[in-house]
């Protein structure tokens, strides 16, 4: 595995939030972090991307602790769930900002802009923009960065139909130049449509984990069960 969560453990005061949490992803693959609200998604997605540090196990890459890797030695991209900005900068100004923050970064504003359909909001604020089109504002920082994985939590909130096809054809090409990627979600439907593995979390543990198939076979299901219904007899 690329990024590797061995035995992680972080809790909020005395509220266990996440315990013993071992999974990982790999390159050339999407990764679903599947559960419900509450589930403890986004706080595993805090610990990765070190908003927060686990109080027990550790998280490295291709290795290495992710407590030693710092600036451009972390190969982490990150799309949160609710955006980040600043209130003062046009959408423009936001990805010069971040390009200049990436000089290395081989991608291009200009293509982003055009891919994600943000050419007439470049001289918006934030304030002025839709919630749809503040998280194609988030997945374009994100994709300016250098990075190696790619994690994106709750990533289609907000996003039409012509804007998630679009964002999922970009993490087919993400996947594609080998690099990994984690998408945290409660919508199964989604995740089934493009994920290669799933990990299931529950109640701050990990149900399971790995391919539609390995799944199948390994709870004994029916062979055209569907995310949904490998979801809910684990849970149940």
């Amino acid at each position: 595995m690329y990024l590797e969560l061995k035995n992680v453990s972080f809790s909020y005061g005395d509220a266990p939030v996440l315990t013993n949490i071992s999974c990982g992803i790999c390159r050339g693959e999407i990764t679903g972090l599947v559960g419900a609200n509450g589930a403890g998604k986004t706080t595993t997605i805090y610990n990765i991307v070190k908003k927060v540090q686990p109080q027990k196990g550790e998280i490295t890459i291709d290795g290495e602790n992710i407590r030693s890797l710092t600036g451009n030695r972390f190969p982490v991209t990150y799309v949160p769930e609710s955006p980040l900005y600043y209130e003062e900068l046009t959408v423009i100004e936001h990805l010069h900002f971040v390009k200049a923050l990436y000089p290395k970064s081989e991608a291009s504003i200009e293509a982003l802009v055009e891919k994600l359909n943000l050419r007439e909001h470049l001289h918006k604020v934030p304030g002025m923009l839709s919630k749809g089109t503040l998280q194609k504002l988030m997945i374009a920082i994100s994709l300016l960065r250098q990075y190696e994985i790619l994690i994106a939590d709750e990533p289609f909130n907000g996003l039409d139909p012509k804007q998630i096809s679009i964002f999922k054809g970009i993490l087919n090409e993400i996947r594609q130049q080998n690099k990994a990627i984690l998408i945290s979600t409660h919508l199964l439907d989604m995740a089934e449509n493009i994920c290669d593995k799933y990990i299931f979390l529950h109640g701050g543990k990990v149900l399971a984990a790995g391919t539609k198939e390995e799944l199948i076979k390994k709870y004994g299901l029916p062979g055209n069960s569907s995310l949904e219904t490998i979801y809910l007899s684990l849970i149940q």
